[in-house]
């Protein structure tokens, strides 16, 4: 097991400013991700009311996505600083199984949410025969386990040990030009997860927006819609709005860095485009949070509350108002 050769004199070959800023930039991508996704984290499991198969599924996405922030990106940031690959062989495999296994996940569970909504949608009957939330649990374990069970055998019989690049840093599955089947396979599972799946995911939510609640249907009268109704459907625009901003995040960061990533086999794209591929794949995992605590206000309203300063304040509110 080696990690490429190269790396070192790649990476040292760069000036001081363009260490900062690569470094400086890096390093808020990844407290970005890591803090605002253990905060959501924290928000679903400390509310009773948020723990509903819809959240759930947001739960277990977020922390793929917290994940990414400890197992993966750190080694990035470190040897975006220290100039070489200093982890060694040991951390390599590990960020690269990481990467592979918690992106995987996320598509999948970006699907079954979508899926998921469709038949909260269209089919109320089936989505709570089949959505249940100890179903859902089930779900998500059975999608973590198929991945992670599926590269370990992938792992276990390859004799190819994951590399470093020094021009995407990223330790990551490595071909050899003599051996072109092997890429195009690989390339085919890659286009199959990181592009078909967010573009079916994007299909069946523009299927749901077309179709109306099953209570709408009976009635046809808007006017009629209780007030419990009305806000029930107002959720449901609001949870749509997030599914559509996280799949589309996808599409638009990800696609490109597969492209980059799939591309460079033949074309050998510069550091600077193979650099940008990576930050694309951490910008999602940092936006996540950013999205449901702005498309969702129950979440931002118990965030704001949760914060160590605003609860200060509400605490010294009650004292003078006891007074």
């Amino acid at each position: 097991m080696d990690i490429s050769h190269d790396a070192n004199e790649m990476l040292n070959s760069r000036d001081l400013e363009t260490t900062a800023v690569e470094g400086g930039l890096l390093f808020l991508i990844t407290l970005m991700a890591f803090s605002g996704n253990s905060f959501l984290c924290y928000i679903i499991y400390k509310k009773q009311r948020f723990h509903t198969t819809t959240n759930t599924f947001t739960l277990a996405l977020t922390m793929c996505y917290g994940l990414i922030a400890i197992l993966v990106m750190p080694f990035t940031l470190g040897s975006l600083i220290a100039g070489q690959w200093v982890f060694g062989q040991v951390a390599c495999d590990i960020q690269a199984f990481s990467f592979l296994a918690f992106t995987w996940i996320s598509l999948l569970l970006l699907t079954l949410m979508t899926i998921s909504r469709f038949f909260q949608v269209s089919r109320l009957t089936a989505y709570k025969k089949w959505f249940t939330l100890n179903r859902s649990y089930g779900m998500i374990m059975a999608i973590w386990s198929f991945v992670i069970i599926l590269l370990i055998s992938i792992e276990a019989s390859s004799s190819k040990a994951y590399r470093f690049s020094s021009m995407n840093y990223l330790c990551s599955v490595s071909f050899e030009p003599t051996y072109p089947t092997k890429h195009t396979v690989y390339a085919s599972v890659t286009l199959t997860l990181y592009i078909l799946l967010p573009i079916l995911s994007l299909i069946v939510w523009v299927t749901m927006q077309r179709r109306k609640p099953p209570h709408i249907q009976a009635n046809g009268h808007t006017e009629q819609r209780s007030l419990d109704e009305m806000k029930q459907n107002a959720e449901q625009r609001k949870t749509n709005r997030i599914l559509l901003a996280l799949i589309l995040a996808v599409l638009v960061l990800w696609l490109p860095a597969v492209v980059i990533n799939i591309l460079d086999f033949t074309m050998g794209f510069p550091r600077q485009v193979q650099l940008a591929s990576t930050f694309f794949w951490f910008v999602v995992p940092a936006i996540n949070p950013v999205i449901h605590l702005a498309l969702h206000r129950p979440f931002s309203k118990l965030g704001l509350k949760s914060l160590p300063m605003t609860a200060k304040h509400q605490n010294k509110v009650y004292a003078e108002e006891a007074i």
